[in-house]
């Protein structure tokens, strides 16, 4: 398992059109910006899940190398 953490904190109002659940409420204060105001790339090369990817990536691609018991 990996796991990473994306700071920020939650808005009262909503702000920016894109993303979805609390997107528009979740600001990035790194960024001055909400992560429903980042582009689909930027938003997933920053958060957290895009954080845990990159970690275990090469977790999974060890697992395709090794051989099958």
């Amino acid at each position: 398992t990996t796991e990473a953490i994306w700071e920020g904190r939650i808005l009262t109002t909503p702000r920016g059109e894109n993303g979805f659940g609390y997107d528009p409420l979740f600001f990035i204060p790194t960024h001055n910006c909400t992560s429903a105001e980042l582009s689909s790339g930027k938003k997933n090369r920053i958060s957290h899940r895009g954080q845990a990817l990159r970690a275990i990536l090469p977790l999974i691609l060890d697992l395709f190398k090794a051989p099958i018991p």
